[in-house]
């Protein structure tokens, strides 16, 4: 039988969980199936980063305030404490892949949590991975492409490897704190003394 290949096409965060659309490709048979998954289990910590990562890009292709932070040489590092301080306000919930061959490419959707603490959604255009005929086309691309590729490996060991999370559970202290329990110091062993009543002398009256 024909080994399938998964593609992903589209994830969504959920919290600690994940939405994935994904197509089935037989190419000897030459036919696919698309599957859609609800998933419920905890996404692994790996997973997150991969997101994580996606923010410069989110941040760039929609041209916020905070793009002039990243070129070359720090668009896929991890940023530093300051730079985190700036873009810790951005959180990317999803991508869409589409295209192929050199029109392929990657639509972000993600979130700003302005100081009001009210949330603005940001849908990036579609970016595709690869566009020489356009001089003002993305100067990231590439490492966007490694970016993605980099967050389908971890869907797809999410989905098929079991590379799930570890759901944190909080303890009940009032059940976990030992009950107080009055105990009473037994009398410490020993050998034990033969007891023998002593009486008294009698007197005899001779006289009596």
């Amino acid at each position: 039988m024909e080994n399938v290949k998964n593609v992903i096409e589209k994830v969504a965060l959920r919290g600690d969980k994940c939405d994935v659309t994904f197509k089935e490709k037989f190419t000897q048979a030459n036919f696919s199936n698309e599957v859609a998954k609800k998933c419920d289990q905890i996404v692994h910590n790996d997973l997150k980063e991969a997101f994580k990562a996606l923010r410069p890009f989110l941040i760039t292709i929609a041209e916020q305030p905070e793009a002039g932070l990243f070129n070359l040489n720090n668009i896929d590092s991890e940023p530093d404490e300051r730079m985190e301080k700036d873009i810790m306000k951005y959180i990317v919930t999803g991508y869409t892949v589409g295209g192929s061959g050199e029109s392929e490419g990657v639509t972000l959707t993600g979130q700003k949590i302005l100081k009001s603490g009210q949330v603005l959604n940001l849908n990036a255009p579609f970016t595709k991975y690869c566009d020489d005929t356009n001089p003002d086309s993305y100067p990231y691309a590439s490492e966007l492409s490694i970016a993605i590729s980099r967050c389908n490996y971890e869907v797809t060991e999410y989905l098929f490897n079991e590379k799930w999370g570890i759901k944190q559970q909080q303890l009940d202290f009032d059940c976990d704190v030992p009950q107080e329990v009055d105990m009473e110091e037994k009398p410490k062993k020993g050998k034990k003394k033969n007891s023998r009543e002593i009486k008294a002398p009698v007197t005899f009256d001779a006289t009596a």
